[in-house]
């Protein structure tokens, strides 16, 4: 006998159906802290208007309460998860109220492994594996597959495993497939460490009119980040394939202390027509970390925006391609970014910095740029998660600031160094005290879902207007959030040390333009920020700083324009074979002996 539900149905058991019809209208509750999971032949879905026939299971299951954690700590918001699995690491058991035994397909799950399981589901929101406690668990040759939309990737909402408190947990052999929009696949969260290991991860997302629109000041297009780091957890991927059409793989989000995320011996992927984001984003006091990795991505293979002196990047023995940049940081306070025995190949320039201070070193790499510029040292474009636009300041000029030291890089600028390199591209200082970005427009700031609600209370705390731009009390917010962060929005020196290397290229201070006629950018056209053009020009406050050791050459392939250049005994710097090199300095003729040279120096090659 068919069973048809029609008007509100309030489900006060679970019950099997061989057929089962829920007419138009029809909704089915469950009672105060409870949930109602509709399976049809072991497969979840949302029980919607339609007739369904097989075997048919409305289960009836207690919700497992959420506390706020990540971003969603500081309005206090958590949310009643659905999920297939709840683990309780501490009594070393499953929570049978908590789960959905008829979603859980083959091998076994006990209180301390879950091992060759087939989970599948397209009910939005929900979740495959919750993992809490303080003991540890293991995730073993599992299968994943779960479609849909979902409401709150801050939370973890919808991932194919979540672990929070102190679960100590590997994933091992496993593929998880989470396809929807804003779905997480892996969540790590408040104390937990997780290792995932020979795993393949997946998010494929269906088109959106939702293409990130909070975070479009950043360059995102896409629908999702595939995994994410939060509170204060630790997270190592290990011979993991990561792919994703989203606007992130790799992100961390919310985080408390100094965390820590190793990437090693994997590839990761995020392509698509819709796509354009990084491959893993360094941002907060955290440490994330690229080990024999393979990483193509549309976009910025990293990203790094460290705060409170403490962010550490690090690229070792890695090979990054994009068809974009290659590593972009915005509003970096004092990271330091290390690049290490390996190659990164981009279709525009190899390093994107803007409104940043970062102590970057590079040894033994190859940094291969397809538009010629290894740094794009730039004014910062991006005017805050609450801006509507950005408008460009076509045609002004900058003004000479008289209180300037030209001379010296120093912690709040930005600092390169190059060991055991051979490179060859230019490194361009285009920075100003135009400070165009603190011109934007605020107000907008999406129209998605409940991970608006986190986010706007992070903009709330971190945004400032211009005369609040002075802070710098160095105050940090509940959530490791800072207040009033150090205006970095000032114009930059560049200082280029070589220590045994050889460059092939212009070292200079520049202008910068976007493309002509350009004169805002909006959410509609993002793909247009950083997206400048460089033209080496006379310093005015953008000092530019070069010293070669003894073991180092520098060959100038065109005019170039510096405030510092020290050159040590044993060191040269050369125009290409066959042409002539000019230095003045302060308008006056001076051979590049060694020594070190102070003012206005100009290097032309003819």
């Amino acid at each position: 006998m068919e069973q048809v539900f029609s008007g509100q149905v309030l489900v006060e058991t679970s019950a099997r159906y061989e057929a089962l019809t829920i007419e138009d209208g029809a909704v089915l509750t469950a009672p105060a802290g409870k949930f109602v999971c509709m399976t049809v032949n072991g497969v979840g879905c949302d029980p919607k208007p339609g007739r369904y026939v097989g075997d048919i299971a409305l289960t009836l299951a207690d919700s497992y309460p959420m506390a706020p954690h990540g971003l969603m700590r500081i309005n206090g918001r958590g949310r009643d998860f659905q999920d297939a699995l709840v683990v309780d690491t501490t009594a070393g058991q499953v929570v049978e109220a908590q789960c959905v035994p008829e979603l859980v397909q083959g091998g076994t799950v006990t209180g301390e492994k879950t091992e060759g399981v087939y989970i599948a589901s397209s009910a939005e929101s929900f979740n495959g594996l919750v993992i809490h406690g303080d003991g540890a668990y293991t995730v073993k040759d599992s299968v994943m597959e779960l479609d849909g939309f979902s409401a709150n990737d801050f939370l973890g909402v919808g991932s194919a495993v979540a672990a929070i408190d102190k679960a100590n947990v590997t994933i091992d052999g496993c593929e998880f497939n989470v396809n929807g929009v804003t779905r997480c696949a892996v969540h790590v969260g408040g104390d937990s460490r997780v290792t995932v290991k020979n795993t393949k991860i997946e998010n494929i997302s269906p088109a959106s009119d939702w293409l990130g629109d909070f975070s479009w000041g950043c360059g995102f297009t896409g629908t999702n980040r595939l995994c994410q780091l939060t509170d204060n957890g630790r997270v190592v991927y290990d011979n993991c394939d990561l792919k994703t059409n989203g606007w992130g793989i790799l992100s961390i989000d919310g985080t408390d202390q100094y965390n820590e995320m190793i990437v090693k011996n994997s590839r990761l992927e995020l392509t698509g027509p819709r796509a354009h984001g990084y491959g893993a984003f360094c941002i907060g006091g955290n440490h994330v970390q690229f080990d024999n990795c393979d990483v193509k991505v549309n976009g910025y293979p990293l990203m790094l925006r460290g705060m409170a002196d403490k962010g550490r990047a690090e690229i070792l023995g890695s090979r990054l391609q994009s068809r974009r940049f290659g590593v972009l940081a915005m509003g970096d306070t004092h990271s330091v970014l290390r690049i290490e025995d390996s190659r990164i190949e981009t279709e525009k320039s190899s390093l994107v910095f803007k409104g940043s201070a970062t102590d970057i070193q590079i040894q033994n790499s190859k940094l291969v740029p397809g538009n010629g510029v290894i740094m794009q040292l730039m004014d910062n474009d991006e005017g805050g998660m609450t801006a509507r636009n950005f408008k460009v300041p076509v045609g002004e000029a900058d003004v000479k600031l008289t209180d300037r030291d030209l001379t010296v890089a120093g912690e709040d600028d930005i600092r390169i160094t190059l060991t055991d390199c051979d490179l060859t591209g230019d490194f361009l200082n285009s920075t100003t005290n135009i400070r165009a970005c603190k011109r934007s427009d605020h107000g907008g700031f999406g129209k998605f879902h409940d991970t608006v609600i986190g986010s706007m209370a992070k903009a709330d705390i971190i945004e400032h207007d211009e005369n609040q731009e002075e802070k710098d009390d160095g105050e940090v917010k509940k959530g490791g959030l800072p207040v009033g962060m150090k205006d970095l929005e000032c114009p930059k020196n560049m200082g280029v040390t070589l220590v045994n290397s050889k460059v092939i290229g212009v070292i200079s201070s520049a202008l910068q333009c976007y493309r002509e006629g350009l004169t805002e950018i909006t959410e509609a056209n993002r793909l247009e920020l950083s997206n400048i053009t460089q033209t080496p020009a006379p310093t005015v406050n953008n000092g530019v700083v070069v010293s070669l050791d003894e073991k180092s050459l520098w060959t100038v392939t065109g005019t170039s324009y510096l405030t510092s250049l020290t050159i040590a005994r044993g060191a040269a710097v050369a125009a290409p074979h066959g042409k002539a090199l000019t230095m003045t300095v302060d308008g006056k003729e001076t051979a590049p002996a060694p020594g070190t040279y102070i003012g206005e120096i100009v290097l032309t090659v003819a």
